[in-house]
């Protein structure tokens, strides 16, 4: 069992808000330099992260301290984001605040936790472990708070820069061409496929946990861009990894009802191009994927845990093995 502390964090904006965190200590006892936060998916509770956090600490002789929460709407954090005009019911935060909410939990977690002050957080290499949405929130927080975060291990990232829908071919274009068509699709299956995709997937789609993703293509209008900064030369190490396309297609089918070959033909090429961008936020030198997670669906973590403890651990025996011993 892994020994974890359990806490709230009330939020500066909002002291009625409380995120729900679990924090695993060192598995030595030396003060830590570096803290590996993992970052959940939408409506994604942070306990999803458990059995990598067993794997890593089971794996690494010293392993670093680990955090994680559930953001506001989440299973076990308390409150309920604000109403803004123009947005679904209870969708008044972004992923742009929800990085500053993470601050807030890095912070926090510094100071009671690690013994590191709120004016010298920017001490702590952070070492960030995303899931789907929470990969453009990671971006958001390294371009924030610049040559904080030493590594990045992405997890089938949420296309940032396209509101999704667009993937798809639109039928009610004047550019639209039924002839031009691949085999199997129709025109039908267009509309099909941009009216279901638009209900979950969609950057102005409404969710459980309220976090609002229509600001997204214009915060992070590229996948390979801007390019991270790392806390020393010879950082970030980024890693992607994304979804088994022999899996997704009858997920999102099960999900959506959105016929298979339209994620084969559009949604999954689209998705890989947009990793290989993402890939490019580091130097060529620092970076690794995208890489298929064979047998996993959209939810990696959930699906292949000792595949994304492997891929952790890797990327910190490399922090570790450096010559400025950067953990």
């Amino acid at each position: 069992m892994l020994s974890m502390d359990k806490f709230f964090v009330k939020l500066n904006r909002d002291p009625s808000l409380q995120l729900s965190c679990s924090f695993i200590p060192s598995s030595k006892s030396s003060p830590p330099k570096s803290l590996i936060v993992f970052l959940n998916g939408i409506n994604t509770p942070h306990k999803l992260w458990y059995p990598v956090a067993q794997l890593l600490r089971k794996d690494i002789e010293t392993c670093p301290p680990m955090l994680m929460y559930d953001r506001i709407g989440q299973q076990a954090s308390i409150g309920r984001n604000r109403d803004i005009p123009g947005r679904p019911r209870g969708h008044g935060r972004d992923c742009l605040d929800a990085a500053h909410d993470l601050r807030e939990v890095i912070t926090y977690a510094g100071e009671k936790h690690l013994g590191i002050s709120s004016t010298h957080v920017d001490t702590l290499r952070i070492i960030i472990v995303a899931s789907s949405v929470s990969c453009a929130i990671a971006r958001l927080y390294a371009a924030e708070f610049p040559r904080t975060v030493t590594a990045m291990v992405f997890l089938d990232s949420t296309l940032a820069n396209s509101d999704t829908i667009s993937v798809f071919p639109d039928p009610d274009s004047p550019r639209f061409s039924p002839e031009s068509l691949p085999a199997g699709v129709t025109s039908e299956l267009c509309t099909d496929a941009r009216k279901k995709i638009a209900l979950v997937y969609g950057s102005e789609s409404k969710n459980a946990e309220g976090l609002w993703r229509g600001t997204l293509p214009g915060l992070l209008p590229h996948s390979d861009l801007p390019k991270l900064q790392g806390p020393e030369p010879g950082t970030p190490y980024v890693t992607v990894i994304e979804h088994d396309p022999d899996v997704f297609p009858m997920q999102v089918q099960q999900m959506v009802g959105l016929a298979q070959v339209m994620t084969r033909t559009y949604f999954d090429p689209a998705w890989h191009h947009y990793h290989e961008g993402l890939a490019q936020i580091t130097s060529p030198e620092l970076s690794k994927g995208p890489i298929i997670a064979k047998g996993c669906g959209h939810l990696i973590q959930r699906d292949n845990p000792q595949l994304v403890a492997t891929e952790v651990s890797e990327v910190i025996k490399k922090l570790g093995h450096d010559k400025q011993s950067r953990l």
